[in-house]
């Protein structure tokens, strides 16, 4: 489905929490699509330039229009050895791209590093299938969903699958103390038309109860360093079962159908299941 360009809907909607403070430096039209210089004026622009764990800045570039030969030339080989992201212009899904690696630098270059590494590890072995960690880096990059929680209790509620329970009956305290963050790029796509049935791949971070009396670009500066560090480590995100799947919607504030409770019955949305590691 094709959406309009809208930059009051994205900088409105409490869906794309984490973009704001980056969108808020963005100069770019309302409601005309950007060009691919107006992108890389808003990297630019950003306090500290955004870096490839390879070392190099991270530069906006036209997508490669024919398939390359040589694996180093791939998406995310051009990204970690030349900082080369490469864009589709008046597309969504990488303008999200974009602003989640101008939000989220260190998570971004530490999940392109993974893939450079296992990509060498397996270069010229085209016809190997994916590896487990693979699969699981992709659906984070892709679908995944942060979730910040100053309260044990609500975040074992989350990976227990105790919808109703962490909805409706820990609904006060759940929007004091826990917090959704969209982190992929595809999931923010999808939340231009939110659905019932949008489900992230989340990786749940413990807070202290002052992490949310924070600026919103200090609480996204320090989720991405934490983010950084979990996804360096090869221990984690090794398989995609180590994500937690997440009901997105059912979070308050996200949909106004959730504030019926009976919104929280659907169990094909809701679904009992198993828990996460992470």
């Amino acid at each position: 489905m094709t959406v309009v360009w809208d930059m009051a809907q994205v900088q409105a909607s409490p869906l794309f929490a984490a973009l704001h403070p980056v969108l808020a430096q963005a100069d770019w039209p309302s409601h005309a699509w950007p060009a691919l210089a107006d992108y890389q004026a808003l990297l630019d622009k950003l306090p500290q330039p955004v870096m490839t764990a390879g070392g190099a800045r991270l530069r906006v570039a036209p997508q490669a229009s024919e398939k390359p030969d040589d694996w180093r030339q791939g998406y995310e080989p051009r990204i970690y050895l030349r900082g080369e992201l490469q864009t589709r212009a008046e597309n969504w899904h990488d303008v999200f791209n974009l602003l989640v690696w101008a939000t989220f630098p260190r998570a971004k270059a530490a999940l392109n590093a993974r893939h450079y590494a296992l990509l060498e590890a397996r270069a010229g072995l085209t016809t190997l299938p994916r590896l487990p960690s693979q699969d699981a880096l992709t659906q984070f990059d892709e679908t995944g969903v942060v979730i910040v929680s100053a309260d044990e209790t609500l975040s074992d509620l989350l990976q227990s699958f105790q919808w109703k329970r962490l909805f409706c009956e820990r609904r006060s305290e759940l929007q004091v103390h826990m917090h959704c963050y969209l982190f992929g790029h595809g999931l923010m796509e999808k939340a231009l038309t939110p659905y019932r049935g949008m489900t992230g791949k989340g990786i749940v971070l413990p807070v202290a109860p002052a992490f949310f009396a924070q600026t919103p670009a200090r609480q996204m500066a320090q989720m991405d360093e934490r983010l950084a560090r979990l996804i360096a480590d090869p221990q984690k995100l090794a398989m995609p079962h180590d994500l937690a799947p997440v009901p997105v919607l059912g979070f308050p504030g996200f949909t106004p159908e959730n504030e019926n409770p009976a919104y929280y019955e659907d169990q094909a949305y809701f679904r009992p299941g198993r828990g996460a590691a992470l």
